[in-house]
C-alpha cells in the first residue's frame, strides 16, 4: 500500500487536466506555457494538451487543445512529470479530471506547498479542494498520429 500525504488545504487551486467530452478517454501534456513559480493571470494559456477520444467517431485519434486559466494566482507545483527514461520526450497519458498542477493565491502560500511536495512526491492535494475553472480551445483541427508518443 502505497502512503500519500495530503496537503492542507488553504488557499491553493487543482489544475486538472481539462475533460473536453464526455467520450474523452486521455490526455497527455505537450506543452506548459508557464514555468513553476509564475503568476498566472486570467484567461492566461496554461497549457496545451493531445486529447484522446474527444468524438465518437474514432476513440483513437487525438486532437491538440489548449487550456486556458478562469483563475489566478501563482503556478506552485506541476504533477504532471516527464518520463522516466531520458530517451523518451512524452509525458505518460493521463485520465480526464486529473490533478496536474496546482496555483496558490500567494507567494507564501506557494513556498508552503513547494516545501511539502519537496518532502514527499506522494503529496497530492484533498480530495475537497477547490478546482480551476477552464477555457479549452482546438488548437489543431487535424487528428495527431495515435502511434506517436507526442504528435
Amino acid at each position: 500500500m502505497v502512503s500519500s500525504h495530503k496537503l492542507q488545504q488553504r488557499s491553493y487551486i487543482v489544475v486538472p487536466l481539462a475533460k473536453v467530452s464526455p467520450t474523452m478517454t486521455g490526455g497527455r501534456i505537450t506543452a506548459w506555457q508557464k514555468d513553476v513559480g509564475a503568476y498566472v493571470d486570467c484567461y492566461d494559456l496554461l497549457y496545451e494538451f493531445d486529447a484522446q477520444g474527444v468524438t465518437d467517431d474514432d476513440a483513437s485519434s487525438s486532437v491538440k487543445m489548449e487550456v486556458e486559466c478562469c483563475d489566478e494566482g501563482f503556478l506552485a507545483v506541476v504533477f504532471d512529470p516527464l518520463p522516466a527514461e531520458p530517451t523518451l520526450t512524452c509525458r505518460p497519458m493521463l485520465a480526464p479530471d486529473t490533478p496536474v498542477a496546482l496555483l496558490c493565491e500567494t507567494e507564501d502560500e506557494m513556498r508552503t506547498v513547494q516545501a511539502q511536495f519537496a518532502a514527499s512526491s506522494a503529496v497530492r492535494p484533498a480530495t475537497d479542494a477547490q478546482v480551476m475553472t477552464w477555457h479549452a480551445y482546438l488548437r489543431d483541427p487535424r487528428p495527431s498520429d495515435p502511434n506517436s508518443c507526442c504528435s
